[in-house]
């Protein structure tokens, strides 16, 4: 196989980069089998897909933060835009990406533990969170206020805060993100730079103690699945928690 001078030569069990002499990998130590060996895009390129896409979301983010009073139906517009950002990013490297749209592996018993224990985790953090608003601020912050007051509010504050992020943050993050900067950095690296990209995107300090060890979680889970659909659920029940959290509070859950 010939490979262009900007090209790099990847171990294909654990996709660090092979030296031309290596007849081992350094990082695994699996045999090189030159019949196994895929060739791909310089570093470069990579890296300027994944600024793009980051810088793309940075702004879009701002420029809703700058924004005193969101109305309903600018918080959905928010939501719509990110969605499209995540699925025309996913697309650009469909052949690769869609991979991990596929589910190995797949079992209930992994899917059931998982989901108890996020639950478990979120209540814990609203717990924490609320107390700490107290204690910090002297007040009760809480998102449901932004929809109490339209008749589907509830519904609506399930699609915007659990179903669109669990959805096309794990596509951006856990599957575009992960993707390009598998290619560039090694497994470790991926998970500790796509967590901190995480958190940062969503611009709030305070959520530091629990967005960053969520991004960690999320991301190791996926390396070692292979597949984004188990950060899907968890990422899902996590912010599902939240939302019914908030309800319960208002003493409106039925």
């Amino acid at each position: 196989m010939e490979l262009r001078e900007n090209e790099l030569i990847l171990c294909t069990n654990c996709k660090n980069e092979l030296t031309g002499k290596s007849n081992f990998c350094n990082h695994c130590g699996q045999a090189r089998n030159h019949s196994e060996i895929t060739s791909q895009p310089d570093k470069k390129q990579n890296l300027h897909q994944i600024a793009a896409f980051f810088g793309i979301e940075l702004i879009i983010c701002l420029s809703a933060l700058l924004i005193e009073n969101h109305s309903l139906t600018l918080t959905l517009f928010y939501d719509g835009l990110m969605a499209i950002i995540a699925i025309c990013f996913f697309s650009i490297n469909w052949q690769e990406n869609k991979l991990i749209l596929k589910w190995p592996n797949f079992s209930l018993k992994n899917i059931a533990g998982l989901v108890i224990a996020t639950i478990l985790a979120s209540l814990t953090v609203q717990f924490l969170v609320a107390n700490l608003n107290q204690l910090v601020f002297k007040e009760n912050s809480s998102f449901y206020l932004n929809y109490i007051f339209h008749p589907y509010g509830k519904s609506i504050m399930i699609v915007s805060i659990a179903l669109f992020p669990a959805l096309f943050e794990e596509l951006a993050y856990r599957g575009f993100l992960m993707e390009r900067l598998l290619k560039v950095v090694d497994e470790k690296e991926t998970i500790y730079i796509t967590s901190i990209l995480f958190f940062f995107i969503h611009l709030s300090i305070f959520s530091f103690f629990w967005m960053l060890p969520l991004g960690l979680i999320l991301a190791y889970v996926r390396i070692k699945t292979k597949t984004i659909w188990y950060g899907v659920i968890m990422h899902f029940f996590f912010n599902l928690t939240a939302c019914l959290f908030e309800i319960y509070n208002y003493g409106d859950l039925f």
